[in-house]
């Protein structure tokens, strides 16, 4: 029997995880990269936005920014229109790191994808879209 698709997405996605915290130990953080690149390219995007493009409730959201910030990554700034609201910005220590955050995920989505050729990694990315589409329906 075949292991079921999302378990073995599940599985990829935490050795994923596992090689870009190894490559990433030098920092003084040890999660939440992903979230810390849609805050850099959100431009004062908000939690509930942040919450949203993650697929997660606004407590884990909470957790997460509490995390960067309590690491010097990410700063809420209160909305100027809606005292309720707060945008979230990376910090100068964030900026300094983003590049070795990028380059370190870029360097293990490599070593994922070795041995396929670039026709094999876009068929896959559009096979993941498929199935995410077909999921949000």
């Amino acid at each position: 029997m075949k292991e079921p698709i999302g378990r073995k997405m599940d599985k990829i996605g935490k050795m994923y995880q596992g090689k870009l915290q190894e490559a990433l130990s030098h920092l003084d953080i040890d999660r939440s990269f992903y979230p810390l690149l849609l805050i850099e390219a959100g431009n004062g995007i908000t939690q509930q936005e942040l919450a949203d493009k993650l697929l997660c409730d606004k407590v884990q959201v909470v957790r997460i920014i509490n995390y960067l910030s309590s690491n010097g990554y990410v700063e809420r700034i209160q909305n100027q229109s809606d005292k309720r609201k707060y945008e979230l910005a990376v910090t100068e220590k964030a900026q300094l790191h983003l590049p070795h955050i990028k380059n370190a995920i870029e360097s293990t989505s490599i070593m994922a994808f070795k041995g396929l050729s670039g026709s094999q990694t876009d068929e896959l990315y559009t096979m993941l879209v498929t199935i995410e589409n077909n999921l949000l329906k």
